[in-house]
């Protein structure tokens, strides 16, 4: 019987490792979306109409937890960092094959806040069903500059959810893949201004 050199063995199995990655479209979308234990982000955070300020808002994915449905999501913590005080937040973010779901807790129960659907592209529009009128449109696709520096393979999406009893939304994300959100203009209102309105640039990020 003929025998195969080991170099040949080497090489087959390399080609072989290498074609079960590239056709594994499930992950290659997933990866869009960083959710790993140790990400962070920093924004330089601009706020304020008469009177601007200039402060950070730090994001860190530091654990795992069960919410609605059975759901294992990471959890995120919102650190915003002004001279005079320090605020803090958290989401929950579940992301499967398809969709990016980002819940934050209010009067003892999760609910889904913002929406992503997987691949991002041009054209797409999306819903959060149980939500009313909310809906998600990607407008345009282009290079964007923030402090963190220049990203070309840019999204620009439009949020909105439309008044329910003093509560709506209005916002613009600027998403790039294998980064996640490079700006991002908040405008928010459930009974009040919501914490985080105004405008979000990425300084700096760590990404696995």
């Amino acid at each position: 019987m003929r025998k195969l050199s080991p170099f040949i063995i080497v090489i087959s199995l390399a080609f072989l490792s290498s074609c079960r990655i590239e056709n594994n479209p499930v992950a290659n979308i997933i990866s869009e979306f960083p959710n790993e234990i140790g990400n962070h982000w920093r924004y330089l955070y601009t706020w304020g109409v008469v009177n601007i300020h200039l402060d950070t808002i730090d994001v860190d994915i530091v654990g795992t937890r069960t919410i609605t449905g059975g759901q294992v999501a990471k959890v995120w913590a919102y650190k915003y960092k002004s001279n005079t005080s320090i605020v803090h937040d958290t989401s929950y973010v579940v992301v499967d094959s398809q969709l990016v779901k980002i819940y934050f807790y209010q009067y003892g129960s999760y609910y889904e806040r913002r929406r992503y659907k997987l691949p991002v592209t041009v054209g797409s529009v999306w819903t959060i069903p149980q939500n009313l009128r909310d809906t998600t449109w990607v407008l345009g696709n282009y290079a964007v500059t923030v402090p963190a520096g220049t990203f070309a393979n840019t999204y620009e999406l439009r949020h909105e959810r439309k008044p329910i009893v003093n509560t709506w939304t209005n916002n613009k994300i600027w998403f790039s893949p294998q980064v996640g959100v490079v700006k991002f203009n908040q405008f928010e209102y459930d009974l009040g201004p919501v914490l985080g309105n105004d405008l979000w640039e990425l300084i700096s990020y760590t990404v696995q």
